[in-house]
């Protein structure tokens, strides 16, 4: 199992460190490995995002957690959001 995080912001006004410090405090706090935080600057109306899709696509495998600083932080969308969470627990629970 590896543990990954994610943190996505929609502007350049909005600043990335904020929540890759966050994700990197919780896990040193926990005494939780992280292998790695995945960032993307873009809007979060939908889940088009490059950084994220490789994450998603590529990254990800059963039993491998990811980290968030908060629900917006993955989609702005709440169906759209729900569905990413429903894909995780699908994808990533351990067989």
């Amino acid at each position: 199992m590896k543990r990954y995080g994610y943190h996505r912001t929609s502007t350049r006004e909005q600043h990335l460190d904020r929540g890759i410090k966050v994700i990197t405090a919780y896990c040193e706090q926990n005494n939780l490995g992280l292998e790695k935080i995945f960032t993307d600057q873009q809007t979060g109306k939908n889940f088009n995002r490059p950084r994220y899709q490789v994450l998603k696509e590529d990254v990800l495998r059963a039993g491998d957690e990811l980290i968030i600083t908060d629900v917006d932080r993955l989609g702005r969308n709440k169906q759209e959001t729900l569905k990413e969470l429903q894909y995780y627990r699908d994808k990533c629970r351990t067989k």
